[in-house]
């Protein structure tokens, strides 16, 4: 069995199968923005802020809707906390 690579930063994806797949690989926390539903979800948002005071990855697509699920991220997250 292969070592799983233990990552300090809670990392954000955009959905269950993304999740689910980092997690045959690594150790850590791992949340999903389910998709577009990061847009109108208050809570997901105030949570992804509070997890972000001790650094984030941001893990999406490299799509149009990946593309605009990090750029709504980074606009609500200060760049210093960002692990891209």
């Amino acid at each position: 069995m292969q070592e799983k690579l233990i990552v300090p930063y809670p990392v954000i994806v955009e959905g269950k199968y993304d999740r689910l797949r980092l997690l045959c690989v690594m150790e850590g926390q791992i949340l999903t923005t389910e998709g577009f539903g990061v847009f109108n979800s208050k809570e997901k948002q105030a949570l992804i802020r509070k997890i972000s005071e001790s650094g984030l990855i941001i893990l999406t697509d490299s799509d149009g809707a990946g593309f605009v699920i990090r750029n709504h991220i980074k606009s609500a997250i200060p760049a210093k906390f960002l692990k891209q």
